[in-house]
């Protein structure tokens, strides 16, 4: 049977061992975190904001934020991309020096719709190239050179071109002895000029055509006819 002085001692022991609680004691409120995703669906690749509410947070706050798709961050105004489609769980771990909260949002990625692609066409039939024939000098109203010798005449072909992007094909008979002796497909072929030197008529010829010869129909040449009338000089 405890004595007067033993009770005293035990409710001694139990004053110093319960927390004193006045009216002046601060309870710490719990940290509390709710997130959002905006969008939280549509088609990949979907770009997602996220937002962020802390509260009962006592000291500084970090992040930490694991978007579900393998990879993590610590920015929540920095949106983050989907790529692929599947089902996500962006989580949220919110922390203060004493204090930790979770919190977690979805986000669904749609695979986008597949385009086929437009239906091949056969190809079209092949056009024929725009023929243009320049020279310098220009002939007169009828289509002729007239002086003495020496005349010189440049022929160009350069402005022709082809519809499709052909490579063209250029000839040039410039004596007009009927044979072609100047022919061929590079930018030098499309230009070239005579000295007329001896008094006398010259019916020069220049032609051209593309040489696409995979597509139909396959074109002629398109040429050009000139008249050089030569007289003799007066001594």
């Amino acid at each position: 049977m405890k004595t007067a002085w033993g009770r005293r001692l035990a409710l001694a022991a139990l004053a110093l061992w319960l927390p004193a609680c006045g009216e002046d004691t601060v309870v710490a409120p719990s940290l509390a975190a709710t997130c959002g995703a905006s969008p939280s669906s549509g088609q990949a690749p979907l770009v997602v904001s996220f937002s962020l509410n802390v509260a009962g947070a006592e000291g500084a706050i970090g992040v930490r934020i694991d978007y579900g798709d393998g990879t993590s961050g610590a920015e929540i105004g920095t949106p983050h991309t989907y790529a692929n489609a599947g089902s996500y769980t962006a989580s949220f771990t919110v922390s203060t020096p004493t204090q930790s909260a979770l919190c977690s949002t979805p986000v669904r990625v749609e695979a986008a719709p597949v385009i086929p692609p437009p239906p091949s066409l056969p190809p079209g039939p092949n056009q024929a190239p725009v023929a243009v024939f320049d020279t310098n000098p220009d002939p007169d109203a009828s289509g002729k050179f007239a002086g003495t010798p020496t005349l010189t005449i440049s022929f160009n072909m350069c402005r022709s071109s082809d519809p499709e992007g052909d490579p063209l094909f250029f000839r040039m008979d410039l004596d007009g002895d009927g044979r072609f002796e100047e022919e061929g497909t590079t930018g030098a072929d499309c230009r070239h000029s005579r000295d007329y030197d001896v008094a006398g008529t010259y019916v020069p010829r220049v032609c051209v055509t593309d040489l696409n010869r995979s597509r139909t129909p396959a074109h002629p040449y398109q040429c050009h006819d000139y008249v050089v009338e030569l007289a003799e000089a007066e001594e």
